[in-house]
């Protein structure tokens, strides 16, 4: 672990939540995928139609903590809606498993899917992903990695108010009151990286070239105003474009970092973009 023990505690007492908080219902199916590090846990959608779209949801949490219950009935949804299998996504956390553990959980899970696709009744040749927060980030990585490796496809991508810039000090990043506050996000971005790997594109999508952007899925990426993060998420976004990926960026005013999956203001904007997103790239509608 890159953490003190004092710091590692407080960790511990984070992902506890407050003692009034209520449990989360789970609405999925607990399933177990293997993974070159073991089973992971995920929650299971299946679509009611065989041979259906596929999509991969990773929750988000600072890369330290989080569930996939915190997503789920945004999950159910979309296997409502839509028609599609959702694998809602239990991946390892920093620091007891920094980066790139989590990115590797969640590619081996589709791995597994599109290789064991008659299991799952999904069509591997229609699959998407996509996150929140942290979710975000890895949904992104995971995307570069799946074009390198040629291992699947995937047919489109949704970072949600994702963290993409896990080098630049977030003292030095936007800020405005209600934001995530720099310290925070400091603990985070250390807990999960080494300050001297924070460049890898496998850390930070951030620095990819246009190169490596070149060929990747369709994008949305949805950013809020009240956000450290919006700027380097809508800049990725300006990137992924200018590298020929059909990409929407949408930034959503009056909001702050966590808006969509739970029930606020604006979460059913927020939403029906990933709703209609996705009914295009994995329906074809």
């Amino acid at each position: 672990m890159y953490v003190s023990e004092e710091l590692y505690q407080k960790i511990l007492e984070m992902r506890k939540g407050p003692a009034d908080m209520p449990k989360i219902s789970t609405i999925g199916k607990e399933i177990q995928i293997p993974t070159r590090a073991g089973q992971a846990r995920v929650l299971y959608h299946a679509a009611r139609t065989p041979n259906a779209p596929a999509f991969f949801n990773v929750h988000g949490g600072g890369f330290i903590m989080g569930t996939p219950e915190s997503d789920d009935k945004f999950c159910h949804r979309l296997c409502e809606e839509l028609d599609v299998a959702v694998f809602n996504i239990d991946y390892r956390l920093a620091p007891e498993y920094p980066c790139p553990n989590d990115k590797e959980d969640v590619y081996d899970v589709i791995r597994f899917v599109a290789s064991h696709s008659s299991e799952f009744s999904v069509d591997p040749e229609k699959m998407g992903v996509g996150g929140h927060s942290a979710g975000g980030n890895i949904s992104a990585v995971v995307c570069l990695m799946a074009k390198e490796k040629k291992e699947f496809s995937l047919r489109c991508q949704v970072l949600d108010y994702p963290p993409l810039d896990l080098f630049t000090d977030p003292h030095e990043k936007f800020y405005t009151e209600g934001a995530i506050p720099p310290q925070v996000a400091e603990t985070f971005d250390s807990c999960y990286r080494k300050k001297e790997d924070a460049k890898d594109i496998y850390c930070s999508p951030y620095y990819a070239t246009q190169e490596q952007l070149t060929g990747l899925p369709p994008a949305v990426v949805l950013t809020c105003e009240i956000d450290s993060l919006r700027d380097e998420a809508e800049e990725y976004g300006l990137k992924l474009a200018r590298a020929g990926v059909e990409t929407t960026i949408k930034r959503f005013f009056g909001v702050a970092h966590g808006f969509t999956p739970v029930k606020e203001d604006r979460w059913e904007e927020g939403q029906q973009l990933i709703l209609s997103f996705l009914r295009k790239h994995l329906l074809g509608k």
